[in-house]
């Protein structure tokens, strides 16, 4: 039985709030959490596992989504085992925080071993995501919850921010993560009412499809060579971001909250209207011009005098990122083979969270050579533009 128009709009509704208030824990683990180890001591090392071991987790587990769908096939019961354990980190970062040693080692193990059932509670999302909505609606669907995210994001900064400052450690991270979990706990029962349609019957008892099925579909692999190098440039010149503002322009913490702000504020703002632009230009369009928008991002960041200038690239930034993030679903969805969906979204997400892993690590390691920083940014910037106009050449509508 197909979605009715009215589930549909009831679907998006409460993924738009269920995002809202996962926000708060978004906030902590990708934000509060590095600073805190930072704090504790850690070495580079360490703070390179947190992100890299991480990501790695995520991978593996892509890899297995399409096992755990065959094993448990019905919503919300698949996505409610992983997203509980994943979300349980924000109950044991502050009980770590009352080790009397290695507290920050303690941390980073528990994130990252966690991130292993993050990555089937991203699997299970992504593979299910296309049927909360109608076919003609999921890039509202997609750029909704992307809007939400800006919004959430540029104001649980700021609130979290202000409610660490205010308390000692560590009271003030028992105070930041049982708020953040009661909230996210919260947005997890809104989740529960979600009614997607069902996976096919036939499609749970398929047998594990294999990459060279996949790779024999021509969309499927031309899209998945584009997702790798646009993943991998999005993703590489992360560290170098920080340095660039910290080290050359010698931002403060303000300076860069002010860049970030920037960053959320727009990609909330541009979330609204990029659906109308994928249904007048395409998502291949769009997603070239996303790249293309980062690329001009890291460039305005390499080549900037003076800090201000660095704002109209979180501008700029904030803007392609969503436009990139809609398109990149829309695109996995059109590209996929359509009697292997389910291990299309799996080899999907694997080469995103390999992308994640491996993009840091080259630019850290270039750098660590002796690489400017403004030179990686701008290596990036040619990596970026380069996807998009690759996705051109090998992808169709």
């Amino acid at each position: 039985m197909p979605l009715s128009h009215k589930d549909a709009l009831r679907n998006e509704r409460l993924n738009a709030v269920e995002v809202l208030l996962a926000t708060p824990f978004i906030v902590v683990v990708t934000q509060y959490v590095p600073v805190l180890v930072t704090r504790l001591g850690a070495s580079p090392l360490l703070l390179g596992l947190l992100t890299s071991g991480a990501a790695l987790m995520l991978t593996v587990a892509s890899a297995l989504g399409p096992a755990w769908l065959r094993r448990v096939p019905d919503w919300p019961r698949n996505i409610s085992i992983p997203l509980l354990l994943w979300r349980s980190v924000l109950a044991w970062v502050p009980l770590l925080l009352f080790l009397p040693a290695f507290q920050a080692e303690a941390i980073v193990i528990v994130v990252v071993a966690l991130n292993f059932v993050a990555g089937f509670s991203n699997y299970t999302f992504t593979a299910f995501l296309s049927r909360m909505t109608l076919p003609d609606r999921l890039a509202r669907l997609v750029s909704n919850r992307w809007t939400m995210l800006g919004i959430g994001m540029a104001v649980f900064t700021v609130i979290l921010a202000a409610i660490l400052d205010a308390f000692p450690r560590p009271v003030n991270y028992v105070i930041v993560c049982a708020l953040s979990l009661a909230m996210s706990l919260v947005g997890f029962f809104v989740l529960r009412q979600v009614r997607p349609l069902p996976l096919d019957a036939q499609a749970a008892m398929r047998p594990r499809a294999r990459l060279r099925d996949l790779l024999a579909h021509p969309p499927a692999r031309d899209y998945l060579l584009i997702t790798l190098l646009a993943h991998t440039a999005v993703n590489a010149p992360g560290p170098l971001i920080t340095l660039q503002m910290v080290r050359v322009l010698k931002a403060t913490d303000v300076d860069f909250g002010w860049y970030l702000a920037v960053f959320w504020v727009s990609l909330a703002v541009f979330g609204l209207f990029v659906p109308q632009w994928t249904e007048r230009f395409g998502n291949v369009r769009v997603f070239a011009a996303a790249c293309a928008g980062l690329g001009l991002q890291m460039g305005i960041l390499a080549l900037a005098p003076a800090l201000p200038m660095t704002w109209i690239a979180g501008f700029i930034g904030g803007a392609a990122s969503v436009m990139l993030q809609v398109t990149a679903y829309g695109l996995m969805v059109q590209c996929a083979p359509p009697e292997r969906f389910e291990g299309y979204v799996g080899a999907y997400t694997a080469v995103v969270n390999f992308a994640v892993f491996v993009g840091p690590l080259v630019m850290s390691a270039m750098v660590a050579a002796g690489l400017p920083v403004a030179a990686g940014l701008l290596i990036a910037a040619v990596a970026r533009a380069g996807a998009g106009a690759l996705s051109l050449r090998l992808v169709t509508e």
